[in-house]
C-alpha cells in the first residue's frame, strides 16, 4: 500500500485535500462539525475514504454551506480508501477536503462532482 505525505495538496480518488490557513467565514459562523472518522463514500464502489487516526473526537472539525470538510488535529492524520493509497495528513494544520469538480461545457449541468 502506498502512502503519501501531504505538504499542501492530495488526491485520494475523488477526494481532495488542501493545507488551508483557516477555514472560510462560513464555516466558523455554521458551527457544523463533522462527527464521524467516514469522509466521503464512494458512490460508484461503496467503499469510504475514512480517518484511520486520531479518533475524530480529537479532531477540531467544521462543514461550510458547500459540504466541505476541515479538519485540524493535534496529531498527523491518516486516511485510508479500500482502493487508493493511504494519505498522511499533517499535525497542527486545518485540512480542506473537498469532492474534486468536473467541468463539461456541452452538459446541461456544467459542473459536477466527481465519482468514485
Amino acid at each position: 500500500m502506498d502512502t503519501k505525505k501531504v505538504e499542501v495538496q492530495a488526491r485520494q480518488g475523488d477526494i481532495f485535500f488542501e493545507v488551508v490557513s483557516s477555514p472560510p467565514e462560513s464555516a466558523l459562523n455554521s458551527k457544523k462539525r463533522h462527527g464521524t472518522q467516514v469522509l466521503a463514500y464512494g458512490e460508484v464502489t461503496g467503499h469510504t475514504h475514512a480517518i484511520d487516526t486520531p479518533p475524530i473526537s480529537k479532531c477540531e472539525t467544521l462543514v461550510d454551506e458547500n459540504g466541505d470538510i476541515y479538519v485540524k488535529s493535534p496529531e498527523e492524520i491518516v486516511v485510508s480508501h479500500d482502493e487508493h493509497g493511504t494519505i498522511m495528513m499533517p499535525a497542527n494544520e486545518w485540512i480542506c477536503i473537498t469532492h474534486q469538480r468536473e467541468y463539461d461545457p456541452l452538459a446541461a449541468e456544467k459542473e459536477r462532482r466527481v465519482a468514485d
